[in-house]
């Protein structure tokens, strides 16, 4: 997330916080990697809508009920992996042109994300080997304590 974010993180009786330019959410999963520039994904809850505006250019904003997953679509843009230029067959998702340096993989637990991994490969006909890859993933911690990220060093598919 660049400078034009205004997010800051605090401690409540209930959990952590985010406060999203001037807007108060619950935290619920904080991902960041000081090499990809941060944060790379986020989930808040709360009564007040999080728009893509909120965060900064090529985020996207998924919401089910008061939840609101925020991506920054460059490290999720798994299509990619088939070579730049490629393009995505998901909807409003921005047309980008080269991979971040890793891909990003969260979800609700380790095995859920591995899965995706292994599914992700497949559809995208990566010439590495599933188990291989997940073995050599970079695990990144959620900051609320859910589990880790797991990033794929996009020169190794």
């Amino acid at each position: 997330m660049s400078d034009k974010l205004q997010l800051t993180i605090r401690d409540s009786s209930s959990g952590k916080l985010a406060i999203i330019n001037g807007k108060t959410y619950s935290l619920l999963r904080l991902y960041r990697y000081r090499r990809m520039g941060g944060i790379f994904c986020l989930v808040v809850a709360g009564r007040t809508r999080l728009r893509a505006d909120d965060l900064d250019e090529h985020w996207r904003v998924f919401r089910s009920g008061d939840v609101y997953l925020a991506l920054d679509c460059r490290p999720f843009s798994y299509h990619l992996i088939q070579g730049e230029g490629s393009t995505t067959d998901a909807p409003r998702w921005p047309r980008l042109r080269s991979p971040a340096s890793y891909f990003a993989f969260v979800g609700p637990t380790e095995q859920a994300v591995q899965t995706q991994i292994r599914l992700t490969l497949e559809r995208y006909r990566s010439r590495l080997d599933p188990e291989t890859a997940i073995e050599n993933t970079i695990q990144v911690p959620d900051a609320c304590g859910g589990p880790p990220a797991y990033l794929l060093r996009t020169s190794k598919l």
